[in-house]
Formats: C-alpha cells, sequence, structure tokens
C-alpha cells in the first residue's frame, strides 16, 4: 500500500526530528519545552506502531480487486480505439523508464527526443531495444532517421523534477526535420559528447546493430548495442537509481517508490 508506506516514513522522520531538537536543546540548557517535544514524539511513535500494526488501515484507499474464480471482465483490445487501448497498455504495463534519446545527423545536427518505448533485454551482451513510430503523416522519427546516418545514440535518464519534466514536455513536441531541441530549449551537453546532457543523473551510450519492422505496426524495434554507462561521481550500483518515470500515457513520475520488497533472485 504505496500510501501507508509514505506515511510510516513521514511520521518516522518526525521522531528523527524530534529526537534532534531534544538534544540540542538539553544541549543548550533550554529544558522548559522538552516535555512538549517528548511527547510530541512518543505520541508520532505511537502513531508508527498503529500504521504498521493495520489498526489505521481504514485510512487508506482499498487494494484493486482479484480476478477470483471466473469474476472477471473480459476487454477485446482489438475493438478498442488507438487511444483507449493505449490507456490500458500504459497504465498497466506501468511505471516505464523515461530516457531522453540524443542522436546526430551525418551534418553534425542534434536531435533530443523522450522515449518510454524501450527496455534492456539483454545483459551480456548488453542490449537495449527500442520503438520508433511513424507519424500520421508516414514520417519516421528524427531519431530513427539520425541512427540510420550515425549508429549513435546516447540514452540520457533525467532525476525527478518539476524542471527535468518540463525539458520533457518541451522536447516532446513535434518540430520541423533539421530543427534542433537542443538549441531551441537552451539544453545542454557535456563538452566531451554533446548528446550527453548535462543535467541528465545517468547516461547510457550505445550503437544500433538492427533494426526490426514490427507486424502490422508503423514503427520499427531498434537494437543498440550498449558500451558505457556514465555516473554522478562513484555511484554505488547497489543504491537505487532515482530517475523520471512514465506512469499511463501522461503521468510523470519517480521511481523507485517508498514501498519494496527485496526477493532472493532476479526476474
Amino acid at each position: 500500500m504505496e500510501g501507508k508506506a509514505h506515511v510510516i516514513s513521514f511520521l518516522k522522520k518526525c521522531i528523527e526530528y524530534a529526537d534532534a531538537s531534544i538534544e540540542r536543546k538539553q544541549k543548550r540548557g533550554d529544558l522548559e519545552d522538552i516535555s512538549k517535544w517528548e511527547a510530541y514524539r512518543d505520541y508520532t511513535a505511537h502513531a508508527v506502531m498503529e500504521v504498521e500494526n493495520g489498526e489505521l488501515d481504514r485510512w487508506f484507499p482499498n487494494q484493486h480487486e482479484m480476478l477470483g474464480e471466473e469474476q472477471f471482465t473480459t476487454v477485446d483490445l482489438a475493438s478498442l480505439s488507438h487511444q483507449t487501448r493505449s490507456a490500458w497498455l500504459t497504465n498497466l504495463v506501468s511505471p516505464r523508464p523515461l530516457a531522453l534519446i540524443g542522436t546526430s545527423s551525418q551534418t553534425g545536427n542534434l536531435n533530443l527526443a523522450p522515449y518510454t518505448s524501450l527496455s534492456i533485454v539483454s545483459n551480456s551482451p548488453p542490449l537495449a531495444v527500442i520503438s520508433l513510430s511513424a507519424d500520421r503523416n508516414d514520417r519516421w522519427r528524427d531519431t530513427l532517421i539520425n541512427l540510420r546516418e550515425t549508429k549513435n545514440a546516447v540514452l540520457n535518464f533525467i532525476p525527478a523534477s518539476s524542471n527535468a519534466a518540463a525539458i520533457v514536455e518541451q522536447t516532446a513536441q513535434p518540430l520541423e526535420y533539421g530543427t534542433s531541441e537542443w538549441e531551441s530549449f537552451s539544453l545542454h551537453g557535456l563538452p566531451s559528447n554533446p548528446l550527453v546532457m548535462k543535467d541528465a543523473a545517468f547516461a547510457l551510450l550505445g550503437e544500433m546493430v538492427e533494426e526490426v519492422d514490427l507486424p502490422e505496426a508503423k514503427a520499427k524495434l531498434v537494437i543498440l548495442k550498449l558500451s558505457e554507462i556514465l555516473v554522478p561521481g562513484q555511484y554505488d550500483v547497489n543504491q537505487p537509481a532515482y530517475i523520471l518515470c512514465q506512469h499511463g500515457l501522461n503521468r510523470l513520475m519517480v521511481t523507485p517508490t517508498e514501498w519494496h520488497y527485496n526477493i532472493d533472485r532476479s526476474v
């Protein structure tokens, strides 16, 4: 229950703050309000216990119902409109990592566009796939055109912030081919690699090794062989990467979230 986990986390931070405040007051000899802080801390600790034990579950939204024994509704995907079908599929297969993919044309024109239709499909060798579609006028995305010319791409994963979300919204706009999002929205790359965003939290560097037709779709599946990961400083690989993701059609959010459960093996 995600909301419950956030409440527990917040209350525990309140207890930590109260303990720190009590310690500061004791060091200063300011003893007048200590009893109030102790009462606040103890009441908060009791609230944490009640929430963790499930005594206050009535405060939180109910979980979704289960399918049960044949008690379900069947939705025929083929009968749905494109918009409705997209809403169903993107809502269920979520959240999806969001990458701002930087590419360059043969003439050196830089492009940047957000994608969530991507996945790591192999660790050895390191391979990623990206679905690149055509627009309603059957014009292929600039990303695909550039990949066909120069092969190289940078997957920029960005921190979850309102500023980063605004960049995603800007670069999602369809611009005339040859118009650079970097210049249009005053975005900056590294001097060593202009396709790596200075504002990125992490970046994956890859080269297109294959382009595959998707059956019955105006889209291509591009396979990238990944060569490098750029990380900030000496980043611990065991720490979660808090990056911007997409849930549903248009909701941007951070992942991972507060609730988690560790299992003994990867899936």
